[in-house]
C-alpha cells in the first residue's frame, strides 16, 4: 500500500512510527504544518510529525494553503490511502477524491461523540470514564464519515490530557496498520454515524481557562486535568493572573471564589465543593507549593 500521511501534533506521531514499521505499507510523503514561532523568544519550531519523519527518512510536505497542498500532492502518483491525524486543515474535495482507496482519518473520540478540535479536553473536561479512537472514511463535512473502526479506551480517575493523549496514540497507533489492511481487502464495510447523535467541541483557547467559581469543585478539577499544560486554570488575583498548577478537592462549602487558610491548608469555595491547591503560580513567578503561597500572599487574599 502506498500512502500519504497528514499529521501535525504529538498525538500523530506513534501512529506514523508503526505504519513506517509495516513492509507492505510505503510512506510517499508526510503532509504537516509549516514550522510556527514558539516560546518566548519565538523560536521557529518544527511539527512533532515533522520532526519524526525526517528522523525516518520521509519526504515531508509543509503547504501554507491549499492550493499550494493540491500542487504538491498532484506530483505523487498512485497513492492508494491519505491518511489523516490531527493534521489541522479542512480537506477539499478535490483533495479527498485523489488517492485510490479514499482518505481516512483517526479521530479522538467515540463518534458521532465530540466532533471537532478538541475531543480528549472534552471527554475530560465532562467528566467521562470512557472514550476511544475512531477510525472512517473523511468526507467534506468535519468528522461526519462512514466508519470502520471503533476502540474504546478507559479514562482513569488520574488521567490528565498528557496521559489521556498518549493513550489513544499508542491505541491509534496499535490498530492502524491492519485497519488499512482490512480496509484494502474489502473486510471492513464503513458504517453511517449516527448524525443525530453527534456533539460538537471548539478549538480550545486561552481565555477557556479562567475559573467560574460558580461551577463545582469536581467541574473545576475536571478543567485542570483537560487544559494541562495549556492553558492551564487561573483566575485574578490582586491585578495578576494566579494559576492552581495541582489541586484536590473537598466537600466544605464556602462562598464561590472565598480564600479560606486552614492550618496549612488553602480553601477556595465553588458553587459546590470547595478547592484545595496544592500548587499555584503567580503571574511572572516560579510555581511554589501552597504553603509557599500562605508564606508570601496571605495579607493579599479575598478572605
Amino acid at each position: 500500500m502506498k500512502i500519504i500521511y497528514f499529521g501535525t501534533p504529538e498525538f500523530a506521531v506513534k501512529p506514523l512510527e508503526n505504519l513506517y514499521k509495516e513492509d507492505q505499507i510505503e510512506i510517499l510523503a508526510v503532509v504537516t504544518q509549516p514550522d510556527k514561532p514558539q516560546g518566548r523568544k519565538q523560536i521557529l519550531t518544527a511539527s512533532p510529525v515533522k520532526e519524526c519523519a525526517n528522523l525516518l527518512g520521509i519526504k515531508v510536505i509543509q503547504p501554507n494553503n491549499k492550493k499550494e497542498l493540491v500542487e504538491e500532492l498532484k506530483k505523487i502518483e498512485k497513492v492508494d490511502f491519505f491518511v489523516v491525524i490531527a493534521y489541522g486543515m479542512i480537506l477539499s474535495k478535490e483533495i479527498l477524491e485523489m488517492p485510490k482507496l479514499g482518505p481516512i482519518n483517526i479521530h479522538a473520540s467515540l463518534l458521532p461523540k465530540y466532533r471537532g478540535a478538541s475531543p480528549i479536553q472534552e471527554s475530560l473536561l465532562h467528566g467521562d470514564t470512557e472514550t476511544g479512537v475512531s477510525i472512517m472514511a473523511m468526507d467534506e463535512t468535519m468528522d461526519h464519515g462512514n466508519v470502520y473502526l471503533i476502540k474504546r479506551v478507559t479514562i482513569d480517575e488520574n488521567d490528565s490530557l498528557e496521559s489521556l493523549t498518549a493513550k489513544l496514540s499508542l491505541v491509534s497507533a496499535e490498530i492502524l496498520p491492519a485497519t488499512l489492511k482490512d480496509i484494502k481487502n474489502g473486510i471492513f464495510t464503513p458504517i453511517p454515524q449516527k448524525h443525530e447523535k453527534a456533539t460538537f467541541c471548539h478549538k480550545i483557547e486561552k481565555e477557556d481557562g479562567k475559573i467560574d467559581f460558580n461551577k463545582s469543585a469536581k467541574e473545576i478539577k475536571n478543567m485542570l486535568r483537560a487544559f494541562t499544560p495549556w492553558p492551564g486554570i487561573f483566575t485574578d488575583f490582586n491585578g495578576k493572573k494566579l494559576k492552581i498548577i495541582e489541586t484536590t478537592i473537598s466537600n466544605d462549602q464556602l462562598e464561590p471564589g472565598k480564600f479560606k487558610i486552614d492550618g496549612k491548608t488553602l480553601k477556595i469555595g465553588t458553587v459546590k465543593g470547595s478547592l484545595l491547591p496544592l500548587k499555584l503560580q503567580i503571574e511572572g513567578k516560579s510555581i511554589m507549593d501552597v504553603s509557599a503561597f500562605l508564606n508570601g500572599y496571605k495579607s493579599h487574599m479575598p478572605l
